[in-house]
């Protein structure tokens, strides 16, 4: 496809999933293609890499494995934090995590030959020493703070000598920095928003900080550590369910904010609650806390309109996208088929998404919309949902789930 396609009139019917995966490959490769300004995954040229790659492979065609090497050399010529430029909500280290997480899956994954060994070496010795400075902070943020470089080690143990002293050093800040009592459950208080607030879900929250642990335990990384902030973090966010008869949600975004709550996105949530949850509580073999998750995932079925979703857009982060995501571990950890159908209703209701009359083929996301970056990037634009799209139509061999914080 050689000219950028004109975003589809409001009134078109939607497009197949198979027919808008081949649009936004050809959109984001052809000539002129708006670019992508930094280096990272979430919200740089690292995701256009990963998205060429998996459609190389998907379609057996070379020429997007070429133009992923190629974007690759520019990422690798744009390391110097001399002349790095800072673009949306990109910072230097998160983006070096990404950078060495996406290297990682690609060399294993047999999408890239070559040895990645030497940078991932550097990348080592910048990121304990950046994850040190995060943990001084208190800021154990999965986007950008100490569980962002914590991702990367965890993929590192097999290769890197300081891979294992650095978890080491974060699993001993979050026993340190733990808030209530084995009674009670353990939380974390997140200080990078506002005042302190205990958050639940995915992001800044409990949530977040079970499924790191749960990876963890998965690595045999401590376990018997992991085992105790598990059973104990469970314990806490069982403790803030809410009456979702009277508030929806069966969880308040945050400890103390018993309000009505339609949040029924990737980052906040009933389903990353829940996913969290599920991934601690399949960790420690505890079927009630299982039943629990289970539970409150049924809760969200019948969630399907805007009032009921905050669900406006096509994105991972805040959309339809991340919905489709999140059903789809869910019912990869737990085989309920009614996950697997909202699954599906979520991952159709894409197409219908692309709206807007722009160059974005339609898409816009309902936060940032003025920023190139996040129409563009992973988190909330066009990479990401056609890497959604990717590991839908592939039955999941080409998944994006490593790096949006699933499993």
């Amino acid at each position: 496809m050689d000219t950028l396609l004109a975003p589809a009139p409001a009134a078109a019917a939607p497009a197949s999933l198979g027919t808008l995966l081949a649009t936004i490959a050809g959109y984001l490769n052809a000539p002129g293609a708006p670019a992508l300004a930094t280096f990272g995954v979430a919200s740089g040229k690292g995701g256009t890499i990963l998205f060429n790659c998996h459609y190389a492979a998907y379609t057996g065609e070379g020429r997007y494995y070429e133009r992923a090497l190629a974007e690759l050399e520019q990422v690798l010529a744009a390391l110097d934090p001399r002349t790095y430029k800072a673009d949306f909500s990109s910072n230097y280290y998160q983006e070096l995590a990404e950078l060495g997480t996406l290297l990682i899956y690609l060399t294993t994954h047999g999408h890239l030959d070559w040895d990645a060994e030497p940078l991932l070496r550097r990348l080592d010795g910048l990121l304990e020493d950046r994850l040190h400075q995060h943990l001084a902070a208190r800021n154990f943020e999965r986007t950008s703070g100490a569980l962002s470089c914590g991702a990367y080690f965890v993929r590192r143990l097999p290769r890197s000598a300081r891979a294992r002293p650095a978890l080491g050093a974060l699993l001993d800040a979050l026993v340190a920095t733990r808030q209530g009592t084995e009674a009670s459950g353990y939380y974390w208080l997140c200080l990078v928003i506002a005042e302190p607030r205990a958050y639940t879900g995915l992001s800044h929250g409990s949530a977040m900080i079970l499924s790191f642990l749960a990876d963890l335990h998965a690595a045999d990384f401590q376990p018997a550590v992991c085992a105790s902030l598990l059973r104990h973090g469970t314990t806490w966010l069982l403790a803030q369910r809410l009456d979702a008869d009277q508030y929806l949600s069966s969880f308040p975004l945050w400890a103390g904010k018993a309000d009505y709550t339609n949040n029924l996105c990737l980052i906040y949530g009933d389903l990353g609650t829940a996913y969290g949850l599920l991934r601690a509580a399949t960790a420690l073999g505890d079927a009630e806390a299982t039943a629990a998750a289970i539970a409150v995932v049924r809760r969200t079925l019948p969630r399907r309109s805007v009032a009921d979703t905050h669900i406006q857009d096509a994105s991972v982060f805040y959309g339809a996208a991340g919905a489709y995501l999140l059903y789809d571990a869910l019912h990869r950890h737990t085989a309920v088929p009614e996950f697997a159908e909202a699954a599906g209703y979520w991952l159709a209701r894409i197409p219908g998404l692309a709206t807007h009359a722009n160059e974005y083929l339609g898409f816009s996301p309902q936060f940032y919309p003025h920023y190139a970056a996040a129409q563009l990037g992973l988190s909330f634009g066009v990479v990401g949902i056609g890497l959604t799209l990717l590991q839908a139509q592939s039955g999941g061999r080409y998944a994006v789930t490593d790096f949006v914080g699933l499993s």
